[in-house]
C-alpha cells in the first residue's frame, strides 16, 4: 500500500505512540487509560488498514494530539511545574476531539469492509463498548 499524504504517515506513527506514551490521558493514578484512550485506539486500529481513507480533519487531530503529548512529556521530566494540570486537561481534549474527528472515518472504513480480516478483528473491536472506568 502506498500513502499518498505525508500527513497520512501520522496514522501510522501515531499508533505506535497511543500504545507507548507515558503522557496518555488517564483516568487514574493507577495508569488505567482513559476510555477515550481506548476509543481513539481502536479507530487508530481501523484507520491502519487504509490511511489514503482518512480525512485531514482527522490526520490535524492526531498531529496535535501527539504535539500535545510531547508538551506533556516535556513538562513531567520538569519537576513542580504548574503547566502540568493544563497540558493533561489539553490532552484530554485532544483525545476527544481525534475521536470525534475519526470516528467517521473508521465507521466508512468498516462499512465497506471488503475481506481484510484484520481490519474485519479491527471493527469488530471497534464495536465493543470500552470498560466502564473505575
Amino acid at each position: 500500500m502506498t500513502i499518498t499524504h505525508p500527513g497520512r504517515l501520522a496514522i501510522l506513527f501515531l499508533s505506535g505512540i497511543l500504545a507507548a506514551s507515558p503522557a496518555i490521558a488517564q483516568d487514574d493514578e493507577e495508569g488505567a487509560p482513559s476510555s477515550t484512550t481506548v476509543e481513539l485506539q481502536k479507530l487508530v486500529a481501523v484507520l491502519q488498514s487504509d490511511p489514503n481513507a482518512t480525512s485531514q480533519p482527522c490526520v490535524d487531530a492526531l498531529t496535535e494530539l501527539h504535539k500535545t503529548q510531547d508538551t506533556l512529556e516535556a513538562e513531567q521530566k520538569r519537576t513542580n511545574d504548574p503547566d502540568v494540570g493544563v497540558a493533561r486537561d489539553v490532552l484530554e481534549t485532544d483525545f476527544e476531539t481525534a475521536v470525534q474527528s475519526c470516528s467517521p472515518d473508521a465507521t466508512a472504513l468498516c462499512e465497506k469492509n471488503g475481506n481484510d480480516p484484520k481490519l474485519t478483528r479491527a471493527c469488530m473491536a471497534l464495536d465493543q463498548p470500552a470498560a466502564p472506568s473505575k
